[in-house]
């Protein structure tokens, strides 16, 4: 009888866990299904708002914080010639004797800007070697090199340079900042995904109805100063194009997807808030 009584007790037992497994099972695909669907519909609702967006990927990348040491641009500019320069608040402003020409009765793309490319790696720039062309506002008429570190941009206004074109054509001057010879500081880490980081600043009411998306790319920048280094982190900066044709900048933490504030990008031509 008690056999018998044991035997009852573990078939109920079993079943119960087996119920138990198939709702939780049932759960996990509904949360699934659940997170899809909220994507699907954020998506959806940007463009029922007129947000025009392409090129947004869902997948995960991983790269590691970098570090650099704390450098002075003001130890090397005697170094320049054919410039008439000043160097204040970590700063360097200078204008070139002779401007350099450019073409945009074209198409604007890349090659627009390989005479600015050509003269940064040619050693007449400090550093130059260690910054790559970012974006150019038509706007203010502002080209943007960035210090790459990792392979990745730092942009944060603490490292790049940024020519200003005139009415002409012509490049005249520029002015740069940098951070100093970048290095890897720890392992890779998981990212966010440049998809969450727009839909985060839609939830958010930072991108306005009628905007266009133009940019969405991996950055790094500042987030810790200590007295003989900096600490760069991963952020995804996205350039949005409002229904007045205003170019403003966002940025979002790729770690932890929160949207970064007191910007200070005005240095970029760009306007950020």
């Amino acid at each position: 009888m008690d056999f018998k009584r044991s035997t009852i007790v573990l078939i109920v037992s079993f079943l119960f866990l087996d119920i138990f497994l198939l709702y939780s099972y049932f759960s996990m695909q509904g949360n699934t299904i659940s997170s899809q669907n909220t994507n699907i519909n954020v998506l959806e609702q940007m463009r029922s708002d007129d947000i025009s967006f392409s090129g947004l990927s869902s997948n995960v990348e991983s790269v590691p914080l970098v570090q650099t040491n704390r450098a002075s641009l003001g130890e090397k500019v005697s170094q320049l010639t054919n410039q008439t320069y000043s160097f204040e608040n970590n700063i360097l402003s200078s204008t070139l004797e002779t401007p350099i020409e450019l073409d945009f009765t074209k198409d604007i793309t890349n090659d627009t800007f390989t005479r600015v490319t050509e003269f940064l790696t040619s050693g007449a720039i400090l550093n130059g070697e260690q910054y790559g062309l970012f974006t150019y506002n038509p706007s203010t008429r502002k080209i943007i090199y960035a210090q790459r570190a990792n392979k990745v941009p730092i942009l944060d206004g603490t490292s790049q340079i940024v020519f200003s074109v005139n009415a002409n054509g012509q490049v005249t001057s520029y002015e740069q900042t940098f951070a100093g010879d970048a290095q890897v500081l720890g392992d890779s880490r998981r990212l966010t995904t440049s998809q969450s980081a727009v839909e985060n600043l839609y939830l958010s009411g930072r991108i306005p109805p009628k905007s266009t998306i133009l940019k969405t790319r991996l950055v790094y920048y500042r987030s810790l100063s200590l007295d003989d280094m900096y600490v760069y982190s991963p952020a995804w900066y996205v350039e949005i194009q409002q229904a007045d044709g205003q170019i403003v900048v966002r940025r979002v933490d790729a770690l932890r997807g929160g949207i970064l504030s007191g910007d200070s990008l005005e240095v970029q031509g760009v306007k950020s808030s």
